[in-house]
C-alpha cells in the first residue's frame, strides 16, 4: 500500500509539473514576459493574449538635483525591473474627478505603461497623453486602460508628466538650468516619445508609425508639440481631443503666475520656491488656483526657444512636416464643470455679459441670436456655457482644421454629441465624454456614460476609426465613410449612437465668430472664460444669490429668523423676571 501511495503521489506530481509547464494556460501560469530596453530589462505581466508593462521609467526621477529641470536619461539597470503595477501619480491636489483621496503620488512619477499583443510585430503604436488642466490627472485612471485598444491590434502606451508648479512654473530668472522650466512637462512628454522611438520595437510596435492621442491638456500639449521644431521627428500622426493651439500661454502670463505663486507662498524671491517640499508646493498651488488664474494657471508657454512662436502660426505657415490629424470637440464641453462648481447652472446672464462683450463687441446681439437659433432648447445659463465651450474648444479646433486643410494637409473633424448620464443628464455632452468610447472602458465609466448595447457598439466603432487612422489609413469603421475636412463641405463626424457624417453642424454659431482668430492670442488665457476675465462682476447681488442658491438662502434666513426670535424671547423673558423681582422688592 505504501508503494502504491508513493507511486500515485509521484504520478500526480509529474502531471502537475507537466500542466504547469504547458503553454496556452491562464496568465497566472505563463512565464512573466521580459523585454530588453535600451536602459535594462523590464518584467511585465500577462493579461490573456496581451502583455502589459507598468511604471517603466523613461527619464531619471525629477527629484534632488533634477527637480524643476529638464528630464535626463534614466540610469541603466541590469536585473529585470518589476513592471507589474502602475506607479504613483504625479503630485496634485486630490479630486474625485481625477485622483481620489488617498491615491499614491510622488515626485518620482515620470513613467509610462505599455500594452502589447503577445505576438505583436511592427504593430501601429498609439501614445496617450492624459488631460487634467496641466494640474491634475494620471495614467493610473481606469478610463485610460489601454488593453481594449491593444486587442484591436495596436501597441498602446500611456505616460505621465510633471503637473502644476512641478512641471510648468516659470523659474527662468534663476539661470540657464531653469531656462525651460515653464515647459518641463512638455519636455517630459518629448522624452517619453523619444523612448518610444528607441524601444517600442522590442514590445512589438512599429517605431516608424507612432500616433499620439491627447485629451484636454494632453491635446493642448500635442498642439504645443506641433509648434516645437525639436518635436518634429517624434510622432507621425496626431489625434487631438478637446484641446487646441488656442490655449497656449505667453511669457507674460507665465511670469505673472510665478509672481502670484511666490506671493501666495509669502516669498519675496522665486529661488525660495526651490526649498518647498511636495506638500508645501501643493498647498501654495491650491491658493493660486483659487485666485484669478483659476484652472488655466499652467499651460505650455511660447518661450521663444522650445516654442518659438504661437503653434497656430506655425500650423498656418506650412512649416510643419506633413502629419495626418484628427481633431474634435464635444458639444457641451464646459458643462463638465457642473461636477465641481454646482452653481454654474444658476448663474444669471449678467455674470457672463462683460466677458461676452469683450469678445463680441458690437456683434454681441448677433452672437446671442445665433445660439438661440442653433440651440433653441438651451436656458440662458446653458447658452453661456455653450459659448464658453465654443470659445475654448470648438472654434479653436475649427480654425486649426481650416489652417491644416488650407495648406493641403490631411485633417478629419469630429463633434461628440453622445450624452453623459451623470447629474441626470444635465451636462449634455461634456468634456471627456468621448474617452470611455476611445478606450472601450465603459464599465469603468458607468456612472458617466451608459454601458448599454448602443454605447458598446459606438465604442467598438470609435476604436476601429482610431486604429485604422493609426495604421496610416483614412479612418474607417463598418458603415462609416469619414471624408477629410475642408472649408467647402466641412465634413464632421457626429460621434453618438447614430454615428454619421454631417456637413457643417451648428453652422450659425460657427459663422458668427468670424472676427476672432482663436489662435492663442485672440482671445488669450485671460479671457478663457468669465472666471478669468477681470471685468466679471462676481459680487453683483444676483450673482451672489445664484452662488448661495435660493434654498440655501431661504434656510439661512430661517436660521437667522429663528436666532432673532430666540434672542427676543430670551430678552423678553429676562426683562419680565427682572420686573417681577423689582415688584417683590417694592412690596417688601
Amino acid at each position: 500500500m505504501k508503494l502504491l501511495s508513493n507511486g500515485l503521489i509521484a504520478l500526480c506530481s509529474a502531471l502537475t509539473f507537466s500542466l504547469s509547464a504547458s503553454p496556452g494556460l491562464t496568465s497566472q501560469t505563463q512565464a512573466a514576459p521580459i523585454v530588453q530596453t535600451a536602459y535594462g530589462p523590464v518584467q511585465g505581466v500577462n493579461e490573456g493574449a496581451l502583455r502589459a508593462f507598468f511604471r517603466i521609467p523613461y527619464a531619471a526621477p525629477p527629484i534632488g538635483a533634477h527637480r524643476f529641470k529638464p528630464p535626463s536619461a534614466p540610469a541603466p539597470w541590469n536585473r529585470p525591473l518589476a513592471a507589474v503595477k502602475f506607479g504613483p501619480a504625479c503630485p496634485q491636489i486630490y479630486s474625485h474627478l481625477e485622483l481620489p483621496q488617498g491615491s499614491p503620488y510622488a515626485e518620482d512619477c515620470i513613467t509610462l505603461n505599455v500594452w502589447s499583443p503577445a505576438r505583436a510585430a511592427k504593430r501601429p503604436v498609439i501614445v496617450f497623453i492624459h488631460g487634467g488642466g496641466f494640474t491634475q490627472g494620471t495614467a493610473r485612471n481606469p478610463w485610460y486602460d489601454g488593453a481594449n485598444l491593444a486587442r484591436k491590434g495596436a501597441v498602446v502606451v500611456s505616460l505621465q508628466y510633471r503637473l502644476g508648479p512641478f512641471g510648468w512654473l516659470d523659474l527662468s530668472d534663476l539661470g540657464p538650468d531653469y531656462a525651460r522650466s515653464m515647459n518641463n512637462g512638455l519636455l517630459d512628454q518629448m522624452s517619453a516619445l523619444r523612448w518610444v522611438r528607441q524601444n517600442i520595437a522590442a514590445f512589438g510596435g512599429d517605431a516608424a508609425n507612432v500616433t499620439v492621442i491627447g485629451e484636454s491638456a494632453g491635446a493642448i500639449s500635442i498642439s504645443a508639440l506641433l509648434g516645437a521644431p525639436e518635436a518634429d521627428g517624434l510622432f507621425d500622426r496626431a489625434i487631438l481631443e478637446s484641446g487646441t493651439p488656442g490655449s497656449i500661454a505667453t511669457r507674460q502670463w507665465s511670469g505673472d503666475v510665478t509672481r502670484a505663486f511666490a506671493k501666495a507662498a509669502g516669498f519675496e524671491r522665486p529661488d525660495q520656491i526651490l526649498k518647498l517640499d511636495t506638500a508645501q508646493m501643493l498647498k501654495v498651488a491650491k491658493r493660486l488656483y483659487e485666485g484669478q488664474f483659476s484652472d488655466v494657471a499652467f499651460h505650455p508657454v511660447v518661450d521663444g526657444s522650445l516654442i518659438p512662436e504661437r503653434p497656430a502660426l506655425r500650423i498656418a505657415s506650412g512649416k510643419l512636416p506633413p502629419r495626418p490629424v484628427i481633431i474634435g470637440t464635444n458639444l457641451d464641453e464646459a458643462r463638465y464643470w457642473y461636477q465641481e462648481i454646482d452653481y454654474l447652472p444658476r448663474l444669471p446672464a449678467s455674470f457672463a455679459m462683460p466677458w461676452l462683450q469683450s469678445l463680441a463687441g458690437k456683434d454681441l446681439p448677433a452672437v446671442l441670436d445665433a445660439y438661440r437659433r442653433d440651440r433653441p432648447t438651451l436656458t440662458p445659463a446653458e447658452i453661456d456655457m455653450a459659448i464658453v465651450s465654443d470659445v475654448n474648444f470648438r472654434m479653436p479646433a475649427v480654425r486649426a482644421a481650416e489652417a491644416i486643410s488650407a495648406r493641403g494637409g490631411e485633417v478629419y473633424m469630429y463633434l461628440a454629441t453622445v450624452p453623459s448620464i451623470a447629474l441626470d443628464g444635465a451636462m449634455g455632452s461634456p468634456h471627456a465624454v468621448e474617452l470611455p468610447f476611445v478606450f472601450g472602458t465603459l464599465a469603468a465609466a458607468s456612472d458617466f456614460v451608459a454601458n448599454d448595447a448602443p454605447s458598446r457598439r459606438l465604442a467598438d466603432a470609435v476604436q476601429d476609426l482610431w486604429i485604422s487612422f493609426a495604421r496610416g489609413q483614412a479612418p474607417s469603421a463598418v458603415g462609416v465613410q469619414w471624408p477629410r475636412y475642408d472649408t467647402q463641405h466641412r465634413a464632421t463626424l457626429m460621434l453618438d449612437s447614430n454615428l454619421r457624417v454631417q456637413s457643417d453642424p451648428y453652422s450659425a454659431t460657427r459663422k458668427v465668430w468670424k472676427a476672432l482668430a482663436f489662435d492663442g492670442a485672440d482671445p488669450g488665457l485671460d479671457r478663457a472664460s468669465p472666471l478669468q476675465f477681470k471685468g466679471t462682476n462676481t459680487y453683483a447681488p444676483a450673482v451672489i444669490l445664484a452662488v448661495i442658491g435660493v434654498e440655501r438662502l431661504s434656510l439661512g434666513c430661517m436660521v437667522i429668523a429663528a436666532l432673532l426670535a430666540t434672542t427676543v424671547l430670551l430678552f423678553w423673558s429676562r426683562s419680565r423676571r427682572h420686573r417681577q423681582f423689582q415688584g417683590r422688592d417694592t412690596q417688601s
